[in-house]
């Protein structure tokens, strides 16, 4: 299912309006024959936005791994 995976550092590319932010991998689900990432992007006052992408639309590129990741809910 996709080439990314959980925790995967990425980068949005200059097909998305978020061009040049970081973000990492936090939810991924099959849809309509391809492939929903849900992105968890920090934002300056201390949140994080969640960006949908489709992978069919190559809006953002792989940078790495991440060590640190907000805990997510079935793990406390």
């Amino acid at each position: 299912m996709g080439n990314f995976k959980l925790d995967d550092v990425i980068q949005f590319t200059e097909n998305h309006k978020w061009c040049g932010c970081f973000g990492y991998i936090d939810e991924i689900k099959e849809y309509d024959n391809d492939v929903r990432y849900m992105i968890g992007v920090p934002i300056p006052d201390g949140g994080t936005a969640f960006i949908f992408s489709m992978e069919s639309k190559n809006e953002f590129e792989y940078v790495g791994n991440a060590v640190l990741v907000p805990s997510r809910a079935e793990e406390e």
